[in-house]
């Protein structure tokens, strides 16, 4: 799956660039990718838990991002979030920044481990969260049909 194609999101948000996420170079500073990209990502799991599932806790094991393309102040960004694998203890969502011209600028991959809430251990997926997870990445779009 290219994560940078972004026919493969169903799922986005619509972000501003502000002035203060410039860096020195005058372009939009690696930790505000990171923080656009952690907006969509935490929408699109709540979008998830509307759903129906029961009860389930994520946390983030490793994320893996690779910058494409500068962005520049003023703008517009467009961040992207979807499963693409689910596995018994984790998820892994994968998502793309594209720039207001819709040039892919960042994509990155990010393993979400499920938690027990009273252990803080990994622990398996309930049957039916696993299998909805597996539904989304197996989806054209990462969205429910």
């Amino acid at each position: 799956m290219d994560l940078a194609d972004r026919s493969i999101y169903g799922f986005s948000t619509s972000e501003h660039l502000r002035f203060a996420d410039l860096d020195a170079n005058g372009h939009i500073n690696n930790g505000s990718f990171i923080e656009m990209l952690e907006n969509a990502r935490v929408s699109y799991l709540r979008q998830i838990v509307r759903l129906g599932l029961p009860r389930f806790r994520l946390v983030i094991g490793r994320i893996e991002a690779d910058f494409k393309r500068q962005m520049f102040y003023p703008g517009a960004a467009t961040a992207c979030a979807r499963i693409v694998e689910a596995h018994q203890r984790k998820a892994v969502i994968g998502q793309a920044l594209f720039d207001g011209e819709g040039h892919c600028t960042a994509v990155q991959k990010v393993i979400m481990v499920s938690l027990n809430e009273q252990t803080h251990k990994s622990t398996p997926f309930d049957p039916a969260v696993r299998a909805a997870l597996e539904t989304l990445a197996a989806s054209k779009d990462g969205l429910p049909t």
